[in-house]
């Protein structure tokens, strides 16, 4: 006989065995108890949650001769009872005709649907009520979601509806106003953990609770998943199952490899974050596994450190926030190693803590400060035409011939303009040092080779050429040039 694989025997054969679904399971069991169960059913939730195993047990409760027979004498039922599992309906439930299961997403048109549902109208041939399974109703198409909601909405006698999706959002609200809506959460890891244990156990396998932990958060509330990851590790291992054979099985990075990293980061040890990573890659993992486990192994250890003294949770928070950006830039990216190398290296050794050794002076071009005496030139020109335009005018004929640390050189053509501006310089100055933020001492020149005042920001060569322009026409000042 085949191997039946695990998510398959572990299915739930009662509402009791529901999984992390107790806020549906205590509903469905009072609604069965109480006779008061309806035609039609939405379930609604993520992959792997109970939707199709409780669809399946709601349709066997509908037909169990055990189930019935509580109704009729009024005697309330337990989770344990719902289905029994024992009277002939509930055994014959599998091969029954009269329970129908239908996958739309490889069976989603009009032609499909109406096939399935032809036989609605006709009476069930063994079971009281004929039941309809449909998984993934979000796939049918429009014209097939319209094909049997006049069917939910007067169902023939007997018959019943369970629809699963995984997208509720695309699913018509013309159903949905129609059905029941079960919504199934994700499965808490601890509940999915406690579970494998238990199950494990029933297998005669030894599985540790870190090892069983780790499954758990691989699984991300889906219980399907977390089995399907045991029965990989449990067809791999022998009678024991640790987490180093979950890691090996499932191709992780180990819980060590990755302490190793981050000890290094935070020891700002450089040559120390070469060799974890390295050695992580040797390993075959991919960079964005290896970011992934890392910022889930630094959420752990966060965690962790809530229960004792410490709170030192900076250096950790600006790692993780670090290894987030990482991610959206290796996102598509044709460098996704480089990106998180480079990521830890910066974090071991940070741009800022790099210090110029004293006694070295950094030169800065001239025309790296002549452009920075011009930005404060021009918004010291702004301020003070809020204040004075008589000022501002003067200023339009100076232009800045120099400009180092706390030290400005204004240079003008003429000395007219030149003594205009020391009469103000006091206010310019003034201004100046509200715009710079410090106190800048400014020094006049008196120079006839300097540009125009409208030609030193013009760029060449329309500047030199407009000043050759000016020079054949003896023209006294570019005012005078208006076109």
């Amino acid at each position: 006989m085949a191997y039946e694989a695990l998510y398959t025997r572990a299915r739930p054969k009662t509402l009791s065995q529901l999984i992390g679904q107790e806020h549906i399971s205590n509903a469905l069991a009072q609604a069965v108890s109480s006779g008061r169960l309806s035609h039609a059913y939405l379930l609604v939730g993520t992959r792997g949650t109970g939707k199709t195993s409780t669809a399946r047990l709601l349709s066997k409760a509908m037909n169990c001769d055990r189930v019935h027979e509580a109704q009729s004498s009024g005697r309330p039922l337990d989770k344990k009872e719902i289905p029994c599992n024992k009277c002939d309906a509930c055994r014959n439930f599998d091969s029954s005709p009269d329970n129908v299961e239908f996958d739309a997403a490889s069976n989603r048109s009009v032609e499909d649907v109406t096939r399935l549902l032809s036989t609605a109208y006709l009476a069930p041939l063994r079971s009281r009520v004929k039941t309809f399974i449909i998984d993934e109703v979000h796939m049918l198409s429009t014209e097939a979601i319209n094909s049997i909601l006049k069917l939910i909405e007067e169902p023939p006698p007997n018959v019943a509806f369970f629809l699963a999706t995984t997208e509720i959002n695309k699913v018509p609200m013309t159903i949905r106003s129609r059905c029941q809506v079960l919504n199934f959460r994700l499965i808490p890891q601890p509940r999915i953990a406690t579970y494998l244990l238990t199950l494990a156990r029933r297998l005669n396998v030894t599985v540790h609770e870190d090892a069983a932990k780790k499954i758990a958060r691989l699984a991300e509330g889906s219980m399907r998943d977390a089995l399907t990851y045991l029965d990989q590790c449990y067809a791999m291992a022998n009678a024991e199952i640790t987490l180093e054979n979950v890691n090996e099985t499932l191709g992780l990075i180990s819980d060590e490899s990755l302490d190793e990293i981050i000890s290094a980061v935070k020891a700002k040890d450089r040559a120390a974050v070469g060799r974890a990573i390295t050695q992580a890659f040797s390993s075959g993992l991919s960079a964005n596994a290896i970011n992934e486990s890392l910022i889930t192994r630094l959420r752990d250890i966060e965690f962790d450190m809530l229960g004792t003294d410490a709170r030192d949770f900076v250096e950790l928070d600006k790692m993780i926030d670090a290894l987030r950006s990482a991610a959206g830039e290796m996102y598509g990216s044709g460098i996704p190693d480089i990106i998180l190398e480079m990521t830890l290296m910066k974090l071991a050794a940070p741009v800022q803590n790099f210090v110029v050794p004293q006694g070295v002076v950094v030169q800065t071009s001239p025309s790296e400060n002549l452009d920075a005496g011009w930005k404060i030139f021009y918004d010291t020109l702004s301020l003070l035409s809020k204040q004075d335009d008589t000022l501002t005018k003067i200023l339009d004929k100076a232009t800045v011939t120099s400009f180092a640390g706390n030290e400005m050189t204004l240079g003008f053509r003429g000395e007219a303009a030149a003594g205009l501006f020391k009469r103000n310089q006091q206010t310019f100055e003034q201004a100046i040092a509200q715009v710079a933020g410090r106190a800048i001492k400014v020094s006049v020149v008196i120079d006839k080779n300097l540009p125009l005042p409208m030609l030193r920001n013009m760029p060449e060569p329309d500047r030199s050429n407009l000043a050759n322009a000016i020079d054949i026409v003896h023209a006294s000042d570019a005012t005078k040039i208006t076109d």
